[in-house]
């Protein structure tokens, strides 16, 4: 015998196999004593959206799926927040940038006008190198801050796409706003610590030439082997909290607590899968990240020698703007279209390890069967 179902946006049924059990809920729907359907006035359509990631221990090739389907799943709502987000941080970086660079770009309007002068114009004094020190920090602090509020969100959509629970755009920016400040935190203490661990073996390397005063090959060996130790222990404390937002928004640990869920979830043998997974995330991150900046950046230099060629190289004020314009406006984009597959990768490798070493999917099969019954999956 047959049964029918609704096509999705149809008013006529069309006959499936009587095994086909694809019009009910995942554990079954309810059946009558001979083991047939039970007729229940109009059928639920049979139609549900593959989810983010299989609620089971992922292979590599199924994160790397969920960082590309969170752009079909939602892409309005995903790039939406990253292009508010991103474009706060831009607009920020771009006066901060501006101000880094006025020292330079006067230099080199001073030698144009005066090349007599060229020696004395071209001084980098010590409150110029400061003013870009500083302008650079702020522009670093900065991304690391939208990534933090873009992790949180892109998260929470994630594991809701994965369970069959759709955020709507209000839900997850009540969610963002109420992790904000716990997520930047996490992010600060993460970045110090990264930094420390970078700073203080390399400083250590370099110590030997500071007080010998003459390069050789102990000196030179020194800095590459305290180079190497600060850029390995820097790695390992990034894989060590590469879960820790993900913790902070799905288990709401807090700042600590988010931190140490962490290093718990990559204690002893986890933490290779989690660095090799997120290594290779990132990796494909940046390149992309590269490509997509480097044809904005290939296109300013064009537009700054075609204004350099125009006025016979005196607006060279008006062509370092627009260079420098064209540039963040560039990494602007990249950042928009890309942050999206590298936060729902991450969100992809946190799901994996808990479902790996905690039965996480037994808890996560039952969210979906929940949201399945009432209707939560689109």
């Amino acid at each position: 015998m047959s049964t029918g179902w609704i096509a999705p946006g149809s008013t006529e049924s069309t006959d499936l196999p009587s095994t086909g059990r694809a019009d009910g809920p995942p554990d079954g729907g309810p059946s009558g004593n001979d083991g047939r359907s039970a007729p229940a006035g109009p059928r639920r359509e049979l139609v549900q959206n593959m989810p983010l990631f299989p609620l089971r221990p992922l292979g590599l090739g199924e994160v790397l799926g969920a960082a590309v389907r969170i752009y079909r799943l939602r892409a309005r709502t995903v790039l939406g927040l990253a292009a508010i987000v991103y474009g706060i941080a831009f607009a920020i970086m771009m006066f901060t940038t501006g101000a880094g660079m006025i020292p330079f770009v006067g230099d080199m309007q001073a030698m144009m006008d005066d090349p007599t002068a060229s020696s004395s114009a071209s001084v980098f004094s010590g409150s110029d190198l400061l003013l870009t020190i500083g302008s650079s920090a702020i522009t670093g602090v900065i991304t690391m801050i939208a990534a933090s509020l873009v992790t949180v969100a892109l998260t929470a959509v994630s594991i809701g796409e994965a369970t069959g629970r759709s955020l709507t755009g209000a839900e997850m920016w009540a969610r963002t706003r109420k992790l904000a400040v716990s997520a930047i935190c996490v992010s600060i203490v993460i970045g110090l610590l990264s930094l420390l661990l970078l700073a203080l073996p390399t400083a250590l390397g370099i110590l030997p030439i500071v007080l010998v005063q003459e390069p050789n090959a102990l000196t030179i060996g020194a800095i590459v082997v305290g180079l190497v130790i600060g850029v390995v222990a820097a790695l390992w404390i990034w894989a060590r909290t590469l879960l820790a937002i993900p913790a902070l928004v799905v288990e709401g640990t807090g700042i600590l607590g988010a931190l140490r869920r962490s290093f718990q979830m990559t204690r002893g043998r986890k933490l290779w899968r989690v660095l090799g997974v997120g290594v290779l995330l990132y990796a494909l991150y940046s390149v992309a990240l590269q490509v997509v900046a480097g044809v904005f950046s290939t296109v300013a230099v064009v537009v700054y020698l075609a204004i350099m060629l125009a006025t016979s190289g005196q607006a060279v004020v008006v062509g370092m703007i627009v260079l420098t314009v064209l540039t963040l406006l560039g990494s602007y984009v990249a950042y928009v279209m890309l942050s999206p597959f590298l936060c729902a990768g991450f969100a992809a490798v946190y799901a994996d390890n808990r479902m790996r070493h905690e039965a996480w999917d037994i808890e996560l099969t039952r969210r979906a069967r929940e949201n399945w019954s009432t209707g939560g999956v689109r």
